[in-house]
C-alpha cells in the first residue's frame, strides 16, 4: 500500500493508525509516532507499543511554552518544536491549534529525512488529523482514540 490508500472496509480510526504506521515503519529511526491533543491527551498511536499518553502529556507542556514564547515574541502560529536529546530526539509538528503530531527518534536518526516524512504526511493527510476527526473518534461507541 502506498500513502493515499488505505485497508478497504475501514473506520476513521483505523484508517488514520494506519498512515502513522505507514510513516512510522518507512523511516529509519523513528521509534515512536501518535497524533496527540495539545491539551494532552492521546489521540492515536501508530502501535500499541508507542507512549502515546506520555508523548501528550510531552506535548501539552512545550507546545504551551513553545506556543508562549511565540505569542511574546510575536513570532506567528507555532509550527513545530524539536528537543534534541542524548538518545534521541523529540519532534512536535502542529496540525492546528488543538492537535499535533509526536515523533521521537533514536540518536542516529536522519532528522531531515525525518522531518520531511512527517511534513509530507500533515500535507497529504492533514485535513484527516484535525479536531472534526477526534470528535469523530469520542463519538464511536467502544472506541478508544488511542487503541
Amino acid at each position: 500500500m502506498t500513502m493515499g490508500t488505505h485497508p478497504p472496509e475501514s473506520t476513521p480510526l483505523q484508517r488514520l493508525r494506519w498512515l502513522l504506521s505507514d510513516v512510522l515503519m518507512g523511516t529509519p529511526g523513528l521509534r515512536s509516532l501518535a497524533l496527540v491533543s495539545t491539551d494532552g491527551l492521546p489521540l492515536v498511536a501508530a502501535d500499541e507499543h508507542s507512549p502515546a499518553e506520555e508523548l501528550a502529556t510531552l506535548t501539552a507542556g512545550l507546545t504551551a511554552l513553545s506556543g508562549g514564547l511565540s505569542v511574546l515574541m510575536k513570532l506567528g502560529r507555532l509550527r513545530r518544536t524539536v528537543v534534541t536529546l542524548e538518545d534521541g530526539t523529540l519532534i512536535l509538528m502542529s496540525l492546528d491549534e488543538t492537535a499535533c503530531l509526536a515523533a521521537y527518534t533514536a540518536a542516529d536518526c536522519d532528522l531531515s529525512v525525518a522531518g520531511y516524512q512527517l511534513t509530507r504526511l500533515v500535507e497529504r493527510a492533514g485535513h484527516v488529523l484535525t479536531t472534526q476527526l477526534r470528535r469523530e473518534l469520542r463519538g464511536v461507541p467502544g472506541q478508544e482514540a488511542t487503541r
